[in-house]
Parts: C-alpha cells; sequence; structure tokens
C-alpha cells in the first residue's frame, strides 16, 4: 500500500528511486535544474542529503540563495513529491562518511566526473513543505514540516 503523507512518501520513494531533480536559483535569477543521487538518513526525518563538489556553479547559487526545491518521481508517474527547503552546503567529515555509505555504489558516475573525494561536500535541504501528486487517483495532499 502507498504511503498517503508526503513525508512516508518521500522516504519510500527516494529508497526506490534514489535521484531526484533538484531545483535552486541561479545567479542570473533563473531556475537551474540538476539530476542529483539523494538520500535520507535514519536518524533525521526532515532533511535530504546529496553530495556535490567544493566550488561549483550549484554550490556557489545555494551558498549565495539557499531556497531549493527538489522533485522526485516514480517511473511509471503514478507518485510524484515535490519538496522546498533551504539548503546548506556542509564540509564535515563525519556527515560525508555517513552520506557516502548511504549512497553507496550509486555514485560511480559522479566519481568518474569528480576524482577528487578531497573537494567533496554534502548538500543538506531541510524539508519546509512536501506535496504528494498521486496522479492516477486524482490525490494531492501537502504537509509543512514544524522548525
Amino acid at each position: 500500500m502507498k504511503e498517503r503523507m508526503p513525508l512516508e512518501a518521500l522516504r519510500s520513494l527516494v529508497g526506490d528511486v534514489h535521484i531526484g531533480l533538484l531545483i535552486s536559483q541561479g545567479s542570473d535569477s533563473y531556475p537551474d535544474s540538476r539530476w542529483m543521487t539523494v538520500t535520507l538518513l535514519e536518524r533525521e526525518h526532515s532533511c535530504l542529503y546529496s553530495v556535490s563538489i567544493a566550488g561549483t556553479r550549484k554550490i556557489k547559487d545555494i551558498e549565495a540563495n539557499n531556497r531549493v526545491a527538489w522533485s522526485f518521481q516514480t517511473p511509471s508517474l503514478d507518485r510524484i513529491i515535490s519538496v522546498r527547503g533551504r539548503a546548506c552546503v556542509l564540509d564535515n567529515p563525519r556527515l560525508k562518511a555517513e552520506v557516502l555509505e548511504n549512497l553507496g555504489s550509486r555514485l560511480e558516475n559522479f566519481w568518474q566526473i569528480n576524482p577528487d573525494p578531497g573537494k567533496l561536500v554534502v548538500i543538506e535541504t531541510y524539508i519546509e513543505k512536501a506535496t504528494l501528486y498521486l496522479p492516477g487517483e486524482n490525490y494531492v495532499v501537502t504537509q509543512e514540516v514544524e522548525s
């Protein structure tokens, strides 16, 4: 049975697809979107985690404006979740190790493009609002996260 609340459905969907579309505001004030490998940590239920390389345009954009959105979907488009939140860039060795352990072998392409682990940073997105869409059921529900 599908989860009917957005945060529960998000946890399930990220566990299934491991990929989301990160949308941030670029330096030209237009939205920029990027496919990212993403995870949730067992101990933290209101944050998304992904990795990137320090100094990239994506990191600079987040540091300039931390409001971001994420979009997740099943291949069949029967579950779609939109997330809004605030992202921060963290260079914490313990967190990096935990996120990398969760992302595991799904980063094969990432390491081919970015072979220097010394430049790795974590993007942590604190979820402020999540919306679950079940198009086949004409079901939409939004859940706000208390800070």
